[in-house]
C-alpha cells in the first residue's frame, strides 16, 4: 500500500483548513447511523486529512465496489463532456470503434452515450460493451 499512499499525501486536518472537531462529529453522527460504513476517507486541496476502516475492513483488504464505479463512470463522463471530448448524443460506435463487433444490428448502431449511461438500453446478457452491443435489446421509443 505504500505506492498507493504516495498518491495522495496526508497531511493534518487543520494543515487543510478542516476541524478535526468536524471530523469526530462526522464519525459519532456515522457511528450513531442505522448504516453500515466499511471506510471513510476525506480529501481537502489534494491531501488526505482523514481516513479509517470499520472491522473487519482494512487499507489491505480488497474491497468489492460494485455500483460505486457507476459514480466514477458519471464524473468521468461530466470531465469529458466539459472538455469537449465526448456528448452525450456521440454513437458509441462512434466514441469506442475498437470495441465494436462485426455484424451488430442497426439499432445497437443508434446506441449513444447518454443511452449507456442512464441505462436505457439494458442488455439482456452481459455487461461488457461488446456483449451489450451483441444482446437483444429491450424495445425503447428512443432507441428503437
Amino acid at each position: 500500500m505504500a505506492s498507493q499512499r504516495a498518491l495522495l499525501p496526508r497531511s493534518a486536518p487543520a494543515a487543510s483548513g478542516v476541524s478535526s472537531r468536524s471530523i469526530a462529529a462526522l464519525l459519532d453522527r456515522l457511528e450513531a447511523a442505522p448504516i453500515e460504513c466499511h471506510s471513510l476517507m476525506v480529501v481537502r486541496r489534494g491531501h488526505v486529512v482523514a481516513e479509517g476502516w470499520w472491522a473487519p475492513y482494512s487499507a489491505e483488504r480488497l474491497h468489492l465496489l460494485y455500483s460505486l464505479t457507476k459514480s466514477f463512470t458519471s464524473v468521468a463522463v461530466g470531465l469529458a463532456i466539459a472538455d469537449g471530448l465526448l456528448s452525450l448524443d456521440d454513437r458509441v460506435v462512434d466514441v469506442l470503434p475498437g470495441h465494436v463487433p462485426d455484424g451488430i444490428t442497426e439499432q445497437a448502431r443508434r446506441i449513444t452515450v447518454h443511452h449507456l449511461h442512464t441505462w436505457s438500453t439494458v442488455p439482456l446478457t452481459g455487461p461488457r460493451l461488446e456483449l451489450h452491443l451483441r444482446s437483444p435489446l429491450m424495445t425503447r421509443p428512443d432507441v428503437a
